[in-house]
């Protein structure tokens, strides 16, 4: 898809927002801060999906899947073990998943083998790092809470460029750990929706944002052990993080285990190619 407009330096100014916010509260930095490597971080991201009880990733699916078009094509980045890249591939005529951890390619190419789907493909790359000519273009380019970018507008670009049809970014618009962190471990949570938004304006496009509401619950234990990871807590805050979910009934007890209520929004920024 190609801008409506020139550039402007709205683009530039929220793109180093965006950098500058990335550098306290980004999964890297939050890893950093901890000591912890990423890779192991992503070994225990599937898990943790897994184990969820609610209305994800399906309160977000039923959304995703009026913007692919039947029999088309879907570049799916930063895919992970396959929740969109699955239900897409069964509607479409290929998908192309980009994934640059090595943890997730390879539950991602398990799961392909398992489920014997012939038309997922596996980049394994980082999205920087892809050539678009190799790639080509897709109906609908997709990144599903994969914006982990520092140059973003460089990235939006070359999404935007790799659309033939529609450009969909699903991101956080808030969730119901945000204020916890910031009250409890003076933690700020990652840049937002807004930015997307404003750095798309300012590359020359028009988006539309929508939202959609959704919970679930995880077991606290393995809730837990993610946050030791991001935003890496340690085990005195990770003792404060439970004694404020359960005092603020934010708990609840199935078979003997606690598991933990979370409540999210999230901002689906679309850009077409008939706006």
């Amino acid at each position: 898809m190609k801008p409506t407009r020139a550039e402007s330096t709205e683009c530039l100014t929220w793109s180093q927002a965006w950098h500058d916010h990335r550098a306290h509260s980004a999964l890297e930095s939050n890893l950093n801060r901890a000591g912890l490597d990423e890779e192991a971080f992503w070994s225990r991201y599937s898990a943790w999906v897994a184990a969820m009880r609610g209305d994800y990733p399906e309160a977000l699916l039923e959304r995703v899947r009026r913007y692919a078009t039947p029999g088309g094509s879907v570049l799916d980045i930063g895919a992970g073990a396959g929740a969109f890249a699955f239900p897409l591939a069964a509607v479409s005529r290929r998908v192309t998943a980009v994934e640059p951890s090595p943890a997730q390619v390879t539950q991602l190419a398990r799961n392909v083998a398992q489920s014997r789907i012939e038309n997922i493909t596996i980049v394994p790359r980082r999205w920087e790092d892809v050539d678009l000519q190799e790639l080509g273009t897709h109906d609908l380019v997709l990144a599903v809470h994969s914006l982990q970018m520092d140059d973003i507008a460089a990235a939006l670009r070359k999404m935007c460029a790799a659309a033939s049809r529609c450009l969909l970014l699903v991101h956080t618009a808030g969730h119901s750990l945000s204020r916890l962190s910031r009250e409890l471990f003076d933690i700020e949570p990652g840049p937002d929706y807004t930015y997307l938004e404003h750095i798309l304006l300012g590359l020359g496009y028009d988006p539309r944002v929508e939202f959609v509401d959704y919970g679930y619950d995880v077991p606290m234990d393995i809730q837990q052990e993610i946050l030791r990871y991001n935003p890496g807590l340690n085990a005195e805050q990770c003792a404060a993080f439970r004694n404020y979910v359960e005092s603020h009934d934010m708990t609840a007890r199935h078979d003997g285990v606690t598991w933990v209520h979370r409540s999210c929004r999230d901002a689906l920024v679309s850009v077409t190619s008939d706006q």
